[in-house]
This record gives C-alpha cells, sequence and structure tokens, in this order.
C-alpha cells in the first residue's frame, strides 16, 4: 500500500483529480470507522470525515515523505477529533440566568420519578446491589457480602442493571451529553413516561 499510495500523493499534489479520488477509497472507510469510534454519533463521524478529508487536501503540498502517508493521514484524524472536542466545549453557552436563578421547567426534566419507576422495573437480583451501592453508597465488598455473593458477581450485576436502566431511559428520552459524559439535554420521545 505504501509504494502505490506514495505515487498517488506525488500525482495529487499536481492537482490530478484522479489521485485525490483514489485516496478517498483508500482512506474513507478505515477512517470513518476510526472516527466514529471516537464521535458521540454517526453525523458527527460524517463531519469529522469531511473534516479530515479537507485538512488532507489543504495540507498536501506540506507532507515532505509521501511513504509515511497513512501515518499523516491518521495524525491528522486524531486531531481532528481532539479541535472537535475542543469546539464543542467552548461552544456551551453558559446562560447566566439560569445560573442564578435556577433552571425553568423547560429548561430542565427531572429524571428522578422516572428513574425511580425504572429501578422499580428492574429484577430484584440487580435492583439491590444498585441501590445499595449507587444511592446508599455502601462499598460493592459489603454488598457481596450482605448478598452471599462474588464480588465478580456483585459488579456483574450493578454493571448488568445500569446497562437495563440506561436502555429504558434511552427508549424514553434522547440525551445529550457533554464530553465528561454529564447530561445537558434530555428531549422525551414519543412514547415518554418522563412527564408521568
Amino acid at each position: 500500500m505504501g509504494g502505490q499510495l506514495a505515487q498517488l500523493m506525488i500525482e495529487a499534489r499536481a492537482s490530478n483529480p484522479e489521485p485525490a479520488a483514489e485516496l478517498w477509497r483508500e482512506f474513507s472507510k478505515p477512517l470513518r470507522a476510526f472516527l466514529r469510534a471516537r464521535a458521540r454519533s454517526d453525523a458527527d463521524a460524517d463531519d469529522l470525515l469531511q473534516e479530515v478529508f479537507y485538512r488532507i487536501h489543504s495540507r498536501l503540498s506540506g507532507l515532505r515523505h509521501p511513504e509515511r502517508l497513512q501515518g499523516w493521514v491518521y495524525t491528522i484524524a486524531r486531531n481532528a477529533v481532539i479541535d472537535h472536542y475542543r469546539n464543542r466545549r467552548n461552544d456551551v453557552p453558559f446562560p447566566l440566568d439560569e445560573a442564578v436563578e435556577g433552571p425553568t421547567e423547560q429548561a430542565a426534566v427531572d429524571l428522578t420519578p422516572t428513574l425511580r419507576r425504572f429501578i422499580g422495573r428492574l429484577p430484584r437480583a440487580h435492583r439491590e446491589p444498585l441501590v445499595r451501592h449507587e444511592f446508599e453508597g455502601a462499598p460493592l465488598e459489603q454488598v457481596a457480602k450482605e448478598m452471599h455473593l462474588t464480588l465478580t458477581a456483585t459488579k456483574s450485576r450493578v454493571q448488568r442493571a445500569r446497562a437495563m436502566l440506561r436502555k429504558m431511559l434511552d427508549q424514553c428520552c434522547r440525551f445529550e451529553f457533554d464530553r465528561r459524559g454529564r447530561v445537558i439535554e434530555a428531549t422525551p420521545r414519543k412514547h415518554c413516561e418522563c412527564g408521568e
């Protein structure tokens, strides 16, 4: 792959559109997979892919070693991902009025009743370790001892309970998270139970 792509790079520098199309065919699928693994959504991955190819095209003349094309392309991709999240963090508006007065009813969705309802729907074997550990603050070792389980089994049940809760919540609402995993927006779906 290296020798052929190096030749393509030399031709692409001459503004020949054929090698640029070949570069797209060669890198678009693996780059898309690489970016999707690092993006929060398919749309973000697609946007990043376009940005990466724009950067490749605009910086092509600066590539000193065409034989190192693949590493150069993935460095551009990694930097695009970093820039994407850095820009997103800086674009999140900070509403000063809400910070002082507290969120309005429309700005915040209170999921407490829904969480209680969903936790109540969990199988008892998963609900109890989750509640003891996550909501009552008991160490996993203590929960395992009290429930006569191994530590591994207890961890597994807590993880499964989290996954079941997440699935129930995802079916109820569409959530947006910041880069640290905190909910920044919740939009109810058609059959949402958040308001009940």
